[in-house]
C-alpha cells in the first residue's frame, strides 16, 4: 500500500462534543466555571495532532465558534515532519478572576508553542486576550508565545486586546510572519504587537498593528530581522535594542513602514550603563503621519545624565524618510557621554510639522553624515 502523502487533519472532536452539550447563543461557547472544558479539549486535539506520524499533520479550531481557553502549552517535538494549526474560530482568554485557571499568576503566556519545528499557525480566526480586565493589574502575560520554534510561519491571524504582548517569538530561527492584524487601545499598557528576542532570520511583512506599546520590538540576541510593508498606529513605533543591561542586535532592515498617530516611529533605545551593541540597522522608505517623535536614538533610555559606558550604536542608515511630526523636534540623536553613537548616515529625510511648520533636530554625542535633501538640518558632525 502506498504511503499517505496528504496532510492528516485532527479536528478538536472533544471541543465539538462539548459545544453540542453546552451551546449558548449561535456561534458562542457557554463556559461554566474555571475548570477549563475547552482547555482539555485543546490539549487532547494537540496531543493527537502532535503525535500523528507522517510528513504532516493539522489541528483545526472550527470556524464560527468561540472557545474560552485557559493558559495552555503546546509542547514539541512532534512526530510529524510539519504541523499546521488552523485557527478559524475565536479563542478567548479567561479573566484574571479565574485564578484557578491562571495558576495564581505563575504563567507568563496564555497560548505557548515550545520546541515545535516546522510549525505553521494560520487562519482567519481571532485571539481575544480579554485584556481590559488585565491591564489594571499590569500583568506580564503574552497572548501567543512561540519559543524555540525553528522554520516557523505565522500568518493571517487577528489578535486583539492581549494581556500584555500580543505575539512573542523567542529563541527561534527561520521565521516568517505575514498578514497579521493586531489591535489594542492606544492607552493599553505594554501591549507590544510583535516581540522578537534571541531569534535569527526573521521576516515580518504585510501586517497592520495598532497597540498601546511598540508595534514591533526587537531585543537582544536578534540578528537578520526584516520588517517590510507594515502599518503601525497607534503605538510606540518600531523599537530596537532595549533588553536590560545587555544588547546584541544587528543586521536589522526596516522598510516600507507607515507610522500613523504613534508616539515614536523609527526608534533605537538602550539602557544607560549597558553592554553590547546595536549595529548594521537600516530604515528605508518610511512614512510618518502625525508622529510625536519620528526618528529617535536614545542611548540613555532611563537616565538623561548618564556618563556610564553605553551599548555601542553604530552603522545606522536612514534613507527616504518623509512625513509629519506632531512635535517641534522631529529627529533626536541622544547618545551617551560614555560612548556616543558612530557611523550614522541620513540619506534624504524631510519631516515637517503639521500644516507645513518647520521642525528641528537635536544631536548629542552622535557622529552623523547626511546626503540628499535633509530637513530639518541635523546639527551633528561626522
Amino acid at each position: 500500500m502506498a504511503a499517505r502523502t496528504t496532510p492528516r487533519y485532527v479536528r478538536a472532536r472533544h471541543v465539538l462534543a462539548l459545544l453540542r452539550r453546552r451551546r449558548g447563543p449561535p456561534g458562542a461557547f457557554t463556559f461554566r466555571g474555571v475548570s477549563g472544558f475547552s482547555l482539555k479539549a485543546f490539549e487532547a486535539a494537540w496531543a493527537a495532532a502532535c503525535g500523528a506520524k507522517g510528513s504532516s499533520a493539522s489541528m483545526v479550531v472550527p470556524a464560527q465558534r468561540s472557545f474560552l481557553v485557559g493558559p495552555v502549552s503546546f509542547q514539541g517535538p512532534c512526530a510529524s515532519g510539519k504541523i499546521t494549526v488552523q485557527i478559524q474560530g475565536k479563542i478567548v482568554a479567561p479573566p484574571p478572576s479565574a485564578v484557578n485557571t491562571w495558576g495564581n499568576g505563575s504563567n507568563d503566556s496564555w497560548l505557548m508553542f515550545r520546541r515545535v519545528d516546522w510549525l505553521t499557525v494560520t487562519g482567519n480566526g481571532v485571539l481575544d486576550g480579554n485584556g481590559q480586565s488585565w491591564w489594571v493589574r499590569r500583568c506580564s502575560d503574552a497572548s501567543l508565545r512561540l519559543l524555540m520554534c525553528n522554520n516557523l510561519k505565522v500568518s493571517q491571524l487577528s489578535s486583539k486586546d492581549s494581556p500584555q504582548m500580543h505575539i512573542a517569538i523567542q529563541n527561534s530561527t527561520a521565521v516568517n510572519v505575514t498578514g497579521l492584524t493586531i489591535t489594542a487601545p492606544g492607552t493599553s499598557p505594554n501591549t507590544d504587537g510583535i516581540h522578537i528576542g534571541e531569534s535569527h532570520n526573521v521576516h515580518i511583512t504585510s501586517s497592520s498593528i495598532g497597540t498601546g506599546d511598540d508595534c514591533i520590538s526587537i531585543s537582544s540576541g536578534s540578528r537578520f530581522v526584516t520588517v517590510d510593508g507594515v502599518g503601525c498606529g497607534p503605538g510606540h513605533g518600531v523599537s530596537l535594542g532595549k533588553d536590560g543591561d545587555m544588547a546584541a542586535v544587528e543586521f536589522i532592515d526596516v522598510r516600507n513602514v507607515n507610522f500613523t498617530n504613534t508616539m515614536y516611529g523609527a526608534r533605537i533605545k538602550t539602557w544607560e550603563g549597558g553592554q553590547g551593541y546595536a549595529k548594521s540597522i537600516s530604515f528605508t522608505n518610511i512614512q510618518f503621519d502625525n508622529v510625536d517623535h519620528p526618528v529617535l536614538i536614545d542611548q540613555i533610555y532611563e537616565n538623561r545624565l548618564s556618563v556610564q559606558p553605553a551599548v555601542a550604536i553604530s552603522n545606522v542608515t536612514y534613507s527616504n524618510l518623509t512625513g509629519t511630526s506632531s512635535m517641534a523636534t522631529a529627529v533626536a540623536f541622544d547618545c551617551s557621554d560614555g560612548g556616543g553613537c558612530t557611523d550614522i548616515h541620513v540619506n534624504s529625510l524631510v519631516i515637517t510639522g503639521l500644516g507645513g511648520r518647520q521642525t528641528v533636530a537635536r544631536c548629542r554625542n552622535a557622529k552623523v553624515a547626511t546626503s540628499g535633501q535633509v530637513n530639518p538640518e541635523i546639527p551633528c558632525g561626522s
